[in-house]
């Protein structure tokens, strides 16, 4: 865990730290805004934390609405895992779970961007009556899209040696991340310097490889089965959506994740889409106004 942000980063990242022990691991979160057992809930992906969500939390508040935004094992100021078996995407649910459990929440409006899709989505489906909201952006339900299914680099993750040797010896994902961020973002130096920190300070590039190991190719692999359980269950989500998709990321595009999940959901058609078309994966960066105001959109409506 990291007790403490350098000051350009805290100066950025204001808030309080929240801790909860989840499963023998010390997890952070954010917890701002109002008590309430009724929270917006703004889950992150592969490799950045919360963070991310740093224009965002402010504004959700600042509207009435108490935020919590975690780290996932291996992210940001939470601890990190030595087995990569630590990281499978059913764990990762269930210490969610366990943090939102120890924050007294009841209800949450979530927005799932990359793998906070699969977990934020696998929380609802093992909690009944906790969805009442859900904001996708640039995210998925566990099956990769044909990007995924390339020869490299992403079949080359799965590989047994292929994928530890190269990937977890080099900071492939974080620094690759700065291609999905607008040019501003990834050339401000406190930017960077807070979504490389986790990496510098537990010296592991662990966690980044396990996310993309974890993205389903097919029938037999660890994270299919919950990946078909959530595309199941979307089916019957009777719950207010919103969109904020960035188009011009290949990871999830649009028309393949964005577009099936809308058509998917029950209310999917309810709202236009907000597809930005400069907008590439880390969507929260490109469109912080555009997703604080869909949550508080998704809180007043899925709250009523």
């Amino acid at each position: 865990m990291i007790d403490a942000l350098p000051a350009a980063v805290e100066a950025a990242f204001p808030f309080e730290p929240h801790w909860v022990n989840a499963g023998g691991f010390n997890l952070h979160y954010v917890d701002e805004g109002p008590r309430s057992p009724d929270v917006v809930l703004l889950l992150h992906g592969n490799p950045t934390w919360s963070f991310l969500y740093r224009k965002i939390i402010p504004k959700v508040a600042a509207a009435g609405h108490r935020v919590i935004a975690p780290d996932f094992l291996g992210s940001g100021r939470s601890d990190h895992g030595d087995a990569e078996g630590q990281y499978q995407i059913t764990h990762h649910v269930r210490r969610t779970l366990t943090v939102l459990e120890s924050a007294g929440v009841e209800r949450a409006v979530m927005f799932c961007q990359d793998w906070g899709g699969p977990i934020g989505m696998g929380c609802a489906l093992a909690r009944p009556n906790l969805l009442s909201g859900l904001g996708l952006g640039n995210t998925f339900w566990g099956e990769g899209s044909e990007f995924h299914h390339r020869v490299f680099p992403w079949r080359a993750l799965h590989g047994p040696v292929v994928g530890p040797l190269f990937f977890n010896r080099r900071p492939v994902f974080v620094d690759g991340a700065r291609l999905g961020m607008p040019s501003e973002v990834a050339t401000d130096p406190v930017a960077q310097l807070a979504y490389r920190l986790p990496w510098q300070v537990h010296g592991s590039q662990l966690g980044t490889l396990a996310w993309p190991r974890a993205i389903s190719l097919g029938p037999g692999h660890p994270t299919q089965p919950l990946a078909d359980a959530l595309w199941e269950a979307l089916g019957s989500w009777d719950v207010p959506v919103r969109f904020v998709w960035g188009a011009a990321d290949p990871v999830f595009p649009w028309h393949e994740q964005g577009e099936r999940l809308r058509d998917r959901l029950p209310r999917g058609h309810g709202y236009d889409p907000v597809v930005l078309p400069e907008g590439r994966h880390f969507i929260q960066e490109f469109a912080p106004d555009q997703i604080a105001q869909a949550m508080i959109d998704l809180a007043r409506e899925g709250f009523a």
